[in-house]
């Protein structure tokens, strides 16, 4: 595969009062990212909306119940969302939330969600001293809040706790496909099934970046390739009502949060799997290569992951997630050799081939309910393995 050559889109950089009233501008304005020109620009590029604050919306807390204030140190005004929106808080590198929760609620015609908790994204993130570290802004994890009309944010702290600097909150229209971008997505997946041979089993059909409408010109340089010793299962932690022509819109909105908000070179999976049992390719790089993400965080060289897309701590995974886990990863591990049922030390740490990517940092993903599910899908892959005539 040829690098792409086309110039990147213009970043983002992280606003702060006294540069927005450098510009002209109060704090808690709209800023939306750039447009891009020029001919042949793909109808899919996703829409950005920052919103930099340091404290309360006067006007937003005047809407809210007093319960709704409790220990409330930061809240965003309602901003207004279109598309299959997709929301998420950053701060300056080397501030501490350190015993801050943020909340996320939408709104659909005249009524509010309840609050939603957003993760902070810990254990996710790229290399540490990479390139791609280098120039990487921490946030929360991106929450896919739907087809809504608006969105809010807070962020609770205790008492003297000091806030984090240059809180910005995201909010992501992900583009409307056009009718010809419909029919790619129902096509049969881009990268067909393959029977397998002696030594690597088959690989289930994958459907590419393009039929998820990834704009190419939002990738950041690449990470490389790294050696695959295990793999991790993750979760996108969204809603998971979401029907099968709301899953690009889902990824688009994950992967311009990764590379337009976090600034990450690229969305940080390399692969993801929807409700329905569809596996859709993430990272750029050739679905068979060992590419490095920013998934887990010191393990990214070591591995590869596929998440799960839904919140999988509030329900179970469907029988064909499952089943798609199980045959991504049996043939994926078994094109580096590597037994899906055995054991492997890296960097000091005991993990099986196949790990939650709570196994290998302080977090709740890939979900409670994914993860008691990680025997079955081991199973399911030694299976796969197994009916290798030459393995």
């Amino acid at each position: 595969m040829a690098p792409h050559s086309s110039a990147p889109l213009p970043r983002r950089r992280v606003l702060t009062g006294a540069t927005l009233a450098a510009a002209g501008l109060a704090t808690g304005d709209l800023l939306r990212s750039p447009a891009v020109a020029g001919a042949g620009t793909p109808a899919l590029t996703p829409t950005v909306k920052w919103v930099a604050l340091t404290g309360v919306d006067p006007d937003a807390a005047r809407r809210l119940s007093a319960g709704d204030l409790d220990d409330v140190a930061i809240l965003f005004p309602v901003v207004p969302s279109t598309g299959y929106a997709t929301v998420g808080v950053t701060w300056a590198p080397g501030s501490s939330v350190a015993g801050r929760e943020f909340f996320v609620r939408s709104q659909s015609g005249r009524d509010w969600s309840r609050w939603q908790p957003m993760p902070t994204g810990e254990g996710h993130g790229p290399t540490p001293g990479s390139a791609e570290a280098h120039q990487a802004i921490p946030g929360t994890d991106p929450v896919a809040v739907g087809d809504v009309d608006a969105v809010q944010v807070k962020v609770t702290a205790a008492a003297g706790r000091r806030l984090p600097a240059d809180l910005t909150l995201s909010v992501i229209d992900p583009g409307r496909p056009s009718a010809a971008q419909r029919a790619a997505e129902r096509r049969s997946p881009s990268y067909r099934p393959t029977n397998g041979s002696d030594t690597v089993t088959s690989r289930p059909g994958i459907y590419s970046r393009a039929q998820w409408g990834a704009d190419e010109r939002m990738r950041n340089g690449f990470a490389g390739y790294g050696k695959i010793r295990v793999a991790f299962a993750h979760h996108t932690v969204n809603a998971n009502a979401y029907t099968r022509a709301e899953v690009p819109s889902i990824m688009r909105g994950i992967y311009a949060y990764h590379t337009q908000s976090l600034g990450w070179s690229d969305v940080g999976y390399n692969f993801l799997v929807d409700r329905f049992g569809r596996v859709w390719e993430g990272r750029w790089g050739g679905i068979g290569q060992p590419i490095i993400g920013a998934h887990t965080y010191g393990y990214n060289e070591d591995s590869f992951a596929m998440s799960a897309i839904g919140n999988f701590e509030l329900v179970r995974p469907a029988r064909p997630m499952l089943r798609a886990y199980g045959r991504l990863f049996a043939w994926k591990l078994s094109r580096e050799g590597i037994d899906a049922s055995s054991r492997v030390t890296v960097d000091g740490l005991a993990l099986h081939a196949i790990n939650g990517h709570r196994d290998a940092g302080s977090t709740a993903c890939p979900g409670r309910y994914l993860y008691e599910k990680l025997p079955r899908i081991r199973r399911r892959a030694t299976r796969l393995q197994d009916a290798l005539s030459g393995s």
